[in-house]
C-alpha cells in the first residue's frame, strides 16, 4: 500500500462524515402556533434537494434563533423581520413568501390606548404615569416597529410607568381591556378583529414587510441551490409554503416564493430599539 493512502482514506472519510452531519432548519416558537409542524415540509424539502439528513430545531424567540444561527446551530432559518435584520449580515438571503398585496397592506403596527385619542397627547410628563404593554422585545409590529415610533416622539421605554411584554398579540389587546395597561402595541389586525370601546388608536404604522428565509453562508450548506429550488417549490414542493402559512399569519395567503426585494421602504426598521432589562410580563 502507498504510503499516502491510510492519510487520504482518512481524509475521505473525514470529508465524508462533514457531509453526512445533519442540516438544521430553525426557527422560534409561538404561543399557539406548531412551528415544529410549519417547518417540517421545509426540512423535508432541503433533505430532498441535498441528499442529507435534516433535523427540525425550534428556539424560544427571535433573539434566541438569531444567536444560534450567527453560532452555526442552525443552517436554514424562518425568521421574523426583527431576526431577519439581526442576522442577515454575512448571511444568504433566500426567497420570500409572496404575499398577496391586499394582504401584505393589513400587516401594520398600532399604538392603541385607553382615555387618549393621539399620539401627540403623549408628553413625557404625561407617560410617566401610564402602564404600555408590548408583544416582546423581538416582535416587528408588537415591539420594535412602535417602540421607534415612541422614540421619534421623544418617549424611550424609560419615560413610561412601566413597560410589560405579554408574549401574544391578543395577550398584549387583552392587558389594555383587563386594565393591566394603559397603552398597547400590537398587529393592526388583531386589536381590529375585536377593538374595545374607549380605546382609540393612536397610530398606525405603514406596512410591515415579511422577513425571508436565511441560509448560513458555509461551504457545506448550498444555499443557491436551496434559493434557486424555493423559487419553484409551489410546483413541486406546495406543501412548503401552505404549511408555512399555517404557522405564520404575516404570510396570508401567499401561493409561492420570490427573490426577497427592498425591505423595510419607508420604515425604520434598523433603528437600535431594544427592550428595557426592567420590562416584566404582565399576569
Amino acid at each position: 500500500m502507498h504510503p499516502r493512502t491510510p492519510v487520504l482514506l482518512l481524509l475521505a472519510l473525514f470529508t465524508g462524515a462533514v457531509y453526512a452531519e445533519p442540516l438544521v432548519v430553525g426557527t422560534y416558537a409561538y404561543p399557539g402556533r406548531d412551528r415544529a409542524a410549519a417547518v417540517a415540509p421545509l426540512a423535508d424539502f432541503v433533505a430532498g434537494m441535498t441528499g442529507r439528513p435534516v433535523e427540525v430545531r425550534l428556539w424560544a424567540s427571535p433573539s434566541v434563533l438569531v444567536e444560534a444561527f450567527q453560532a452555526g446551530q442552525a443552517d436554514v432559518i424562518v425568521p421574523n423581520l426583527h431576526a431577519y435584520l439581526q442576522a442577515r449580515a454575512g448571511a444568504v438571503t433566500l426567497p420570500v413568501p409572496d404575499v398577496p398585496p391586499a394582504q401584505a397592506a393589513r400587516y401594520r403596527a398600532v399604538i392603541v390606548a385607553r382615555g387618549i385619542d393621539r399620539i401627540e397627547a403623549l408628553t413625557p410628563v404625561r407617560v410617566a404615569a401610564l402602564r404600555l404593554a408590548l408583544v416582546g422585545p423581538d416582535s416587528a409590529s408588537g415591539g420594535f416597529v412602535p417602540l421607534a415610533r415612541l422614540l421619534q416622539a421623544g418617549l424611550e421605554p424609560a419615560s413610561f410607568a412601566s413597560v410589560a411584554y405579554t408574549g401574544s398579540h391578543e395577550a398584549a389587546r387583552q392587558a389594555l381591556e383587563q386594565g393591566h395597561a394603559d397603552i398597547a402595541a400590537l398587529a393592526g389586525e388583531v386589536y381590529d378583529a375585536l377593538p374595545m370601546e374607549g380605546v382609540a388608536v393612536l397610530w398606525r404604522s405603514a406596512p410591515i414587510p415579511p422577513g425571508p428565509l436565511l441560509c448560513r453562508a458555509d461551504a457545506h450548506v448550498p444555499c443557491a441551490d436551496i434559493a434557486r429550488g424555493l423559487l419553484d417549490a409551489h410546483a413541486h414542493a406546495p406543501a412548503v409554503i401552505e404549511a408555512l402559512r399555517a404557522g405564520w399569519p404575516e404570510f396570508g395567503d401567499a401561493p409561492r416564493f420570490v427573490e426577497a426585494g427592498e425591505l423595510a421602504a419607508g420604515l425604520d426598521l434598523e433603528a437600535g430599539v431594544s427592550m428595557p432589562a426592567t420590562a416584566t410580563p404582565v399576569e
